[in-house]
């Protein structure tokens, strides 16, 4: 036994990034030519960003691992194992690991180092134990609350925080916002976000006229918003680990992840509804096309230029909404890898 962990970690010591100015002074090249050559792309082995940002070389690098991406890279560095045998390190989540890419690759590039340094924290000495049911209790409550507060419906954010915890399998079964035993509690909270968004004048559009029915159109924008709730990539990896799982994890399926994006999606939709109105009365001014009026036959350039434009400005109107909730989920898979408590919207919340 020994004698095998003894050659797993001199394989992972042969494959160890070496610092790009050290492996230049052994090869003979100037330290300014090594980087430029790495910056350019003409650099003829393989390079590697460590945890702290420093570029180095893996001069023997499997093949497989040349292409792995990068928090999974990140992942097996931190755990100090080889990216081939990663899991069976005893620190090794795969939750953590399937949403930490799905993260880094939704995140503006300004924000990825900051996700691959949450590797670190994956890879803490701690069981995992609770990852799974933490994960179901982030994003179905506490991130909704968060979610609406950020897009101002503080009333439905207080009903939502108030929601039984998930903590294990069956807490699951009783508190996930979509499974049968929360049937009652999310009709309430339905009620209570159409009367704060109707209070508020933030009412749904219509399709009476040109310019509400292009406006309406360019929402479909919003389908692509890259919040947890809405990434296929996350829904498809999360839901393949709980159909994988056979020890009763508290995960959800993809279904109960699709059925959960509707709880996120009013707030979304009239906050983005505005700037696509706007943007659908300006093209119509435009073309030429009365905004009243029904809306022109397919093929008139009402529909190539309108619908675009629409959905670039609901998207757009989400922007900061989108790169608040990014911050909110870094933080998130932060506390959960190292086993900590979830920080409060509202220092009136407890939120374990």
């Amino acid at each position: 036994m020994a004698l095998a962990a003894l050659c797993q970690l001199c394989h992972y010591l042969v494959m160890a990034p070496k610092l790009l100015s050290q492996w230049a002074d052994e090869n003979g090249i100037p330290r300014r030519t090594a980087y430029n050559w790495a910056k350019s792309g003409k650099l003829n082995v393989a390079l590697h960003r460590t945890l702290t940002g420093r570029l180095g070389v893996l001069d023997d690098v499997a093949s497989e691992d040349r292409g792995a991406h990068p928090f999974v890279a990140a992942y097996a560095e931190a755990l100090g194992l080889p990216i081939s045998t990663r899991e069976r390190h005893l620190n090794h989540s795969q939750v953590l690991e399937a949403w930490g890419t799905s993260l880094y690759n939704a995140v503006t590039e300004d924000l990825r180092p900051a996700v691959l340094q949450l590797a670190v924290a994956a890879a803490c000495g701690r069981t995992k134990a609770d990852v799974a049911a933490r994960f179901s209790d982030w994003i179905g409550r506490v991130e909704l609350a968060n979610w609406y507060v950020d897009t101002g419906i503080p009333e439905a954010a207080s009903f939502v925080v108030k929601h039984g915890e998930i903590r294990d399998e069956e807490s699951f079964r009783d508190y996930w916002p979509t499974c049968p035993a929360s049937l009652a509690w999310s009709r309430t909270l339905d009620g209570i976000v159409e009367g704060s968004l109707a209070a508020a004048g933030r009412t749904e559009g219509t399709l009476d006229g040109a310019a509400e029915a292009l406006a309406e159109n360019g929402l479909i924008g919003l389908d692509n918003l890259r919040i947890a709730v809405r990434r296929a990539e996350l829904r498809q990896a999360i839901g393949e680990l709980a159909e994988d799982d056979s020890g009763g994890e508290a995960l959800p399926d993809r279904g109960e992840l699709w059925d959960l994006r509707a709880l996120y999606s009013a707030p979304m939709w009239s906050l983005a509804r505005p700037a696509s109105q706007r943007t659908a009365r300006v093209i119509c001014d435009v073309v030429g096309w009365d905004p009243a009026s029904p809306l022109p036959p397919e093929g008139h350039p009402l529909h190539e230029v309108g619908l675009q434009a629409c959905v670039n400005a609901a998207v757009s109107a989400l922007v900061p909404h989108e790169q608040a909730a990014h911050v909110r989920e870094i933080d998130a898979l932060r506390r959960i890898a190292l086993g900590r408590p979830f920080e409060a919207p509202n220092s009136g919340w407890n939120l374990l």
